[in-house]
């Protein structure tokens, strides 16, 4: 009878201390699996017929979070870090095949305080494909011509605790796969999916709700960045499908902002590229015109501690025989080391046609470091 008490003693007192480890924990760490299921957006008229399936998948993914107030009194958002694991069956095997994609993310969550809470996710990873564009075995395959190509994502979540160590998730996923004009063909493909898993966690805790405070207006409302820009297209200056010498593209970037929001900032800027792509075309054609591209920017940014997520405009300010649209967007994602230094990569775009991906380092002004 004694040892049967005290062995409840025990059970009663290690069920009390993670309990407590439960709840002084603010840093809890998941792992999780989703199914996914959706359909392809036949983005231009030679894609219409091999658009008609259905993609499936299958995700893996680690996150963690963090919530101590002290990290989140500037945005007001807690957010999860993570990275994520994708299979996906294009349901088309001789054309699309699959591809399997790594790929790092950030995802704020909204209204954590209870067993519901939603998320967004946005991300950018890398993926490889096993079917891609050849001129004689896969003509019809114009989505994708490199069999290692970038992920682009932006999946909206909404999440239910069952118990401290599972949650439930479903979902709907915007998902890119593009070589950025690297070569062609790249009409790169949209496959939105919808979702459904679940997630346990291997470190749990209890999430805290970010602090609402006026602290974030103490940080820097103004800023200014600078970026030095490159990337390459190895495709043949002819515009034909056949693969050519490398071409580079080089050059900067420079704008100024004006924080809004907690999240948000306003920013403009201007950058001018060196086009080695297009200075190819131009010396096929005998043209002598400049291949530099210079333009104005203007849009929004997206603040979330160190991480930063634009979406500009662009409009042409400087570029001879123009084949393009006048408009582009630039999506961009971006890490902020010791809130100075920027590593990150954009995509430009004409409408929905990917352009080019390119690698940016560059470097933050303000009139002191944000600490988070």
């Amino acid at each position: 009878m004694k040892r049967q008490v005290i062995t409840g003693l025990v059970w009663v007192g290690l069920a009390s201390v993670q309990a407590q480890t439960h709840e002084v924990n603010p840093n809890p760490v998941f792992v999780g699996v989703r199914v996914h299921r959706g359909f392809i957006i036949p983005h231009s008229r030679e894609l219409i017929n091999v658009s008609r399936t259905k993609p499936y998948g299958l995700e893996l993914n680690v996150q963690w979070i963090e919530s101590r107030p002290e990290r989140t009194e500037q945005t007001g958002v807690v957010a999860k870090r993570g990275f994520v694991f994708y299979y996906f069956d294009f349901d088309n095997p001789d054309v699309l095949g699959h591809s399997v994609s790594a790929a790092a993310y950030v995802e704020p969550m909204f209204g954590v305080g209870g067993r519901f809470y939603s998320s967004l996710q946005t991300g950018l990873g890398v993926a490889y494909l096993s079917k891609v564009y050849d001129a004689e075995s896969n003509p019809t395959n114009l989505f994708f011509s490199s069999r290692v190509s970038l992920l682009a994502m932006l999946n909206l979540r909404l999440h239910y605790r069952a118990t401290p160590r599972i949650e439930t998730t479903m979902g709907f996923n915007y998902n890119h796969i593009s070589n950025g004009g690297m070569r062609l063909p790249n009409k790169g493909m949209n496959f939105p999916t919808w979702n459904a898993g679940i997630s346990y966690a291997i470190k749990p805790g209890v999430v805290q709700q970010a602090p609402r405070t006026g602290a974030w207006r103490l940080a820097p409302r103004h800023f200014a960045w600078i970026h030095a820009i490159g990337s390459a297209k190895t495709v043949l200056a002819d515009g034909s499908f056949a693969q050519g010498e490398v071409q580079w593209l080089w050059g900067t970037a420079v704008g100024v902002g004006r924080r809004i929001g907690r999240l948000s900032a306003l920013s403009v800027g201007t950058e001018w590229i060196h086009d080695g792509w297009k200075r190819s075309r131009l010396d096929l054609r005998g043209s002598h015109s400049s291949a530099w591209l210079g333009s104005l920017l203007f849009g929004h940014e997206l603040l979330a501690g160190r991480v930063r997520f634009n979406v500009h405009i662009g409009v042409y300010t400087f570029h001879q025989e123009r084949e393009t649209d006048a408009l582009y967007q630039r999506y961009g994602l971006f890490y902020a080391f010791n809130n100075r230094l920027l590593v990150g990569s954009t995509l430009k775009a004409h409408r929905h046609v990917a352009d080019v991906f390119d690698v940016r380092v560059g470097w933050l002004f303000q009139n002191r470091p944000i600490q988070l």
